[in-house]
């Protein structure tokens, strides 16, 4: 039976998924964070790191040493760089960088493998039939709140990536360490920018945001994921 291990850094990015696979008959609870597709055989883990990368590193190996996952994807909330996209849109990860992560040696870089082709491609059909508004990109990682226009401006600079987040590259760098497929998808919880720190504060107090929003936000990843899932 094909394993897969979802990861997010907070409980609020992952708390739909057991009430939306409740909703389709292919899939049963097992016990908390353990699901199973008796369909397609394939059992579900779900993970909550904690924010920042090294919290995400050293509990993704943890999972992994638990699960022994076949894939790994990481879901969540994410700023926005793509200014052609909006808040609760969603980007699905095709490769990943640590924008704070600076070595005199190039070797000394993290070594991060692609999201496959075949994953992402089939993600996105996903995404196309539910009708998100979506892209397929680059997904950047630093351990900071980004807001300030002139880091924000930079990094887009020099990264171009549509997505900024705490986590998904230090994710990644254990799943490519550990030889198994990952991809990051993340919808935008905001825009990187002086508008950020007020909000993330209200999605995490769940006080905010309306509900209807704050659905929409955070069940998109969890949705895609699930329903990919289904089409194996």
């Amino acid at each position: 039976m094909k394993k897969v291990l979802i990861v997010s850094a907070l409980y609020q990015e992952i708390e739909y998924a057991e009430s939306y696979m409740a909703k389709k008959a292919e899939w049963r609870k097992i016990e908390d964070n353990w699901f199973i597709n008796d369909k397609n055989k394939i059992e579900l883990f779900i993970k909550v790191l904690g924010v920042g990368k090294v919290n995400a590193a050293i509990h993704t190996t943890d999972a992994i040493n638990d699960v022994k996952p076949d894939l790994i994807i990481n879901v969540g909330v994410a700023g926005g760089l793509d200014d052609n996209l909006d808040v609760g849109a969603v980007v699905i990860g095709t490769d990943y960088v640590q924008v704070d992560m600076k070595t005199l040696i190039p070797e000394n870089a993290p070594q991060i493998n692609d999201s496959p082709y075949r994953l992402v491609n089939a993600i996105e059909q996903v995404a196309r039939r539910k009708g998100f508004p979506y892209k397929t990109g680059r997904i950047a990682t630093g351990d900071f709140v980004l807001y300030e226009r002139r880091k924000r401006r930079k990094i887009k600079k020099q990264f171009t990536p549509l997505a900024f987040d705490m986590e998904t590259a230090a994710v990644a760098q254990v799943a490519t360490a550990k030889n198994i497929d990952f991809v990051g998808i993340r919808s935008f919880s905001d825009m990187a920018n002086r508008r950020t720190i007020g909000r993330l504060s209200g999605i995490k107090k769940n006080n905010s945001i309306s509900e209807e929003e704050k659905v929409r936000i955070f069940s998109r990843p969890i949705e895609l994921v699930v329903d990919y899932i289904d089409t194996i």
